[in-house]
């Protein structure tokens, strides 16, 4: 960030992601590690669990054993962090909520953390924004079948932060849209199930087995 420039601008600041953010990749774990033992047991991140612009809750996420817990400690998430899939050849996005904080992000994910002054959904709104997923794209490296993205190319990416209150409202759309998305999807989803359970009692007279 060039000097005069500051987060609290009342201006459209230009910066570097890594001046306005933590960029960091998720915690590799050995294939040792994950094998069902004694031990303390962590849900972990990995790239399934990114979807819809959430990640999934704590409960849904898969266990891995650390043989050294504190290992893990530097990489649990925390509410309002954008993810990215780091590996993989689809990108994919998702803003920590509540059910998934302190756990464990994996070497598969990269996080970006915002730092004090920057409204965590309106940095997920850029970053995750079609105007912004391009510049991304450019940065994956690898082949057609396997992808890989890296935290410090990711930090040098300029960002066009907007000023503080404009953040605010550009969070706000983020998470009414989110909830509104992921309401609709939970309700068709009902939907769909009680119409298979109705056409299964009336073709067979019972629920067709799941």
């Amino acid at each position: 960030m060039s000097q005069g420039q500051n987060i609290h601008s009342t201006k459209v600041v230009s910066c570097r992601l890594g001046d306005i953010a933590e960029v960091f990749a998720g915690v590799g774990v050995s294939r040792e590690d994950t094998l069902d033992r004694d031990g303390e047991k962590l849900p972990m991140i990995g790239v399934r669990d990114l979807a819809d612009d959430s990640v999934a809750a704590v409960h849904d996420l898969d266990v891995v054993g650390f043989s050294r817990p504190e290992k893990a400690e530097p990489y649990r998430v925390r509410q309002g962090d954008t993810l990215i899939t780091g590996r993989g050849t689809a990108m994919k996005f998702g803003l920590v909520s509540p059910e998934t904080e302190r756990a464990v992000a994996s070497s598969n994910i990269i996080v970006i953390r915002p730092h004090e002054g920057v409204v965590p959904a309106a940095l997920y709104a850029i970053v995750s924004s079609e105007a912004f997923r391009p510049k991304i794209e450019l940065l994956r490296r690898g082949s057609t079948t396997l992808l890989s993205l890296s935290a410090k190319d990711l930090k040098k990416l300029q960002v066009q932060l907007p000023p503080i209150d404009e953040q605010r409202r550009i969070a706000a759309l983020m998470i009414e849209a989110r909830e509104a998305y992921l309401t609709a999807t939970k309700s068709a989803e009902l939907r769909r199930e009680l119409a298979r359970q109705l056409i299964g009692q009336r073709l067979f007279g019972s629920e067709i087995e799941r």
